[in-house]
C-alpha cells in the first residue's frame, strides 16, 4: 500500500511540474518604489494570474525607448526578497544603479509560467510588447500568447498580422498617402512601399519578429501598430537575423 502511495505522490508532482515552464520575461515595475536605507532601493512587480517568481530570483532592470532619443540603458539589478500574493519585490543596491528606477522600467527575470507554445510571438511578447492593428485592436499580447497551444494556433495570429499590413497598405494607397516611397535597400529594394506591403507573407512577418527579438531596445515595453513598425523595418532595408 505504501508503495502505491509513493508512486501516486510522485505522479502528482510530475503532472504539476509539466503544467509549468520557466521563461525569462520582462515586466514593467510599478510606481511603488521605496528607499528604506541609503544603500537599498526596492521596486515592485505585479504578475498576471498563473505567473510566479521564486524568492531570491535575480532580475535585471532596463529603461525603455522614448521619443526624446535617450539611449536604452541597464538601470541596475537585484533579487526578489519579498512576495505578497501577485506582487514581487526586488531589492537593488543603490551604488550599482546607473540612475533611479522609474515606473515603467522593465525588469527581466526568470518567471514560472503556465504551459504554452514557445514560438515567434513569445519571443517578442516576452519583452513586454503589445501588438495592435492599424485600427488599434489587439493582435498579440501576453494573454494571446498564453492561449497558444501549438504552431497551428500561432499561425492564425501571424496571418492576422500579415493581413493587417496588407489592409493598411490598401487603405493608404486608396487615400494616396504621400508615404509611398521607393525602398532603396535590402530585401524590398526598388519596390514602392505600399506595393511591397500588399505582397508580404507570413514568412516576412516571422523575419520581422525575429529582428524585434534580436534588437528589442526600441520596441520593448511599448504598444505598437504592427503595420507601422513593419513598414519602417521594410524601408530601413529589412535587416534580418543571421542564424
Amino acid at each position: 500500500m505504501r508503495k502505491y502511495f509513493i508512486v501516486t505522490i510522485f505522479l502528482i508532482f510530475a503532472l504539476h511540474g509539466s503544467a509549468q515552464q520557466l521563461q525569462v520575461m520582462a515586466f514593467p515595475i510599478t510606481d511603488y518604489i521605496l528607499n528604506p536605507s541609503d544603500s537599498v532601493t526596492i521596486v515592485q512587480l505585479k504578475l498576471p494570474a498563473g505567473f510566479t517568481i521564486k524568492e531570491k530570483t535575480y532580475g535585471l532592470i532596463r529603461s525603455v525607448f522614448n521619443t526624446a532619443g535617450d539611449s536604452v540603458v541597464t538601470v541596475g539589478s537585484g533579487r526578489c526578497h519579498l512576495i505578497k500574493e501577485d506582487y514581487y519585490y526586488y531589492g537593488l543596491r543603490k551604488k550599482s544603479l546607473s540612475r533611479k528606477p522609474i515606473a515603467g522600467d522593465l525588469l527581466y527575470t526568470d518567471v514560472t509560467t503556465p504551459i504554452f507554445y514557445k514560438g515567434y510571438l513569445l519571443n517578442v511578447i516576452k519583452h513586454a510588447v503589445t501588438i495592435n492593428s492599424i485600427e488599434e485592436k489587439t493582435l498579440a499580447n501576453l494573454e494571446t500568447v498564453v492561449q497558444l497551444k501549438d504552431e497551428a494556433a500561432e499561425l492564425l495570429v501571424l496571418e492576422k498580422m500579415m493581413e493587417d499590413v496588407k489592409y493598411t497598405a490598401r487603405i493608404m494607397t486608396q487615400e494616396k498617402d504621400n508615404q509611398d516611397m521607393m525602398i532603396t535597400e535590402g530585401t524590398y529594394k526598388n519596390q514602392k512601399l505600399f506595393a511591397a506591403m500588399q505582397a508580404v507573407t507570413v514568412a516576412d512577418v516571422k523575419y520581422f519578429l525575429q529582428y524585434i527579438d534580436a534588437r528589442p531596445e526600441k520596441y520593448a515595453g511599448h504598444t505598437w501598430k504592427f503595420s507601422e513598425i513593419m513598414a519602417t523595418w521594410m524601408v530601413s532595408g529589412a535587416p534580418t537575423v543571421i542564424k
